[in-house]
């Protein structure tokens, strides 16, 4: 963008504006972490921010929260919903912002994430900006981090990027129509899928732009992998195939992690999986 004299004025340089950037938070009974969400999102300080939340009619506390911020929303609403990403349809569709992005409420950015964005937006005009992302994974009080990087180039074979550092013009959530509802945990792969396939412009931003606490249903969801193929099926992926292995391999690793929770609670070995996952992750005590 570039700068000038408002020679009409005469009052000196005018400095474009930052491209407004739609934040959308879609919760329901969500008061453990809601809070922390929002405060990440009005502490960016960024000057052309639109935060909306679609609340799924929580009876938890959680409206409470969010009436406390309202006055810094621009729009808010708590009704009953058809899921996630009905939510998130009923967000974007509420936002005017040249650049929209999801932030799920037990999630939170890192300070600086959205000038960063606006910045890289800014160079390279992208249709849709992909970042780094560090998961969060909170046991016996103590939290462990673990920076994770994207992918597109597996995008054809699985997520290639991460949905909570993803930053998407609106004219692709408008051309593509949103997400496709008839998915309940994958609608994001879909969405992302078409949109890498039309061959909009994806351009990664090598920053880390947010916390994603792992914890959520579609970690653990085995039908998340049984919508990835359907997915990958309807785009006649040739790496389907793989797909449907992926759903086995995750029914074996939920008995293997029912059969070592059931070790755990009753030999009392907590402390093992504590050091085992130390080993992996970086660890930050409170």
């Amino acid at each position: 963008m570039e700068s000038g004299t408002n020679k009409k004025n005469g009052v000196g340089p005018v400095v474009a504006q930052k491209a407004k950037i739609s934040i959308i938070t879609v919760v329901y009974n969500g008061v453990k972490y809601i809070e922390e969400c929002i405060q990440s999102v009005l502490s960016q300080n960024y000057p052309n921010l639109e935060y909306i939340i679609i609340d799924g009619d929580s009876t938890d506390g959680t409206q409470e929260i969010i009436k406390k911020y309202e006055s810094n929303l621009a729009y808010w609403v708590s009704e009953k919903d058809s899921g996630i990403y009905n939510a998130m349809n009923k967000g974007w569709k509420k936002s005017s912002g040249e650049l929209i992005a999801i932030l799920n409420a037990d999630d939170y950015y890192l300070e600086g994430a959205l000038k960063n964005v606006a910045t890289f937006f800014d160079k390279t005009k992208a249709d849709v900006i992909y970042g780094n992302m560090t998961k969060l994974r909170e046991i016996g009080g103590k939290k462990y981090f673990r920076e994770e990087f994207p992918n597109l180039h597996k995008m054809e074979e699985s997520m290639g990027v991460f949905h909570p550092s993803t930053f998407v013009k609106r004219s692709v959530y408008q051309e593509l129509n949103g997400y496709n509802e008839a998915y309940k945990l994958s609608a994001d792969y879909d969405f992302f899928l078409r949109a890498y396939k039309q061959n909009f412009s994806f351009q990664y931003l090598n920053v880390n732009t947010t916390v994603f606490r792992v914890g959520g249903v579609s970690n653990t969801n085995c039908l998340s992998y049984k919508e990835g193929y359907k997915i990958l099926v309807e785009n006649d992926s040739e790496f389907a195939p793989q797909m449907k292995k992926a759903i086995y391999r995750c029914y074996i690793k939920k008995t293997v992690k029912r059969f070592i929770r059931f070790l755990l609670n009753t030999f009392g070995l907590k402390s093992f999986l504590e050091r085992r996952i130390e080993k992996k992750w970086k660890i930050k005590e409170d």
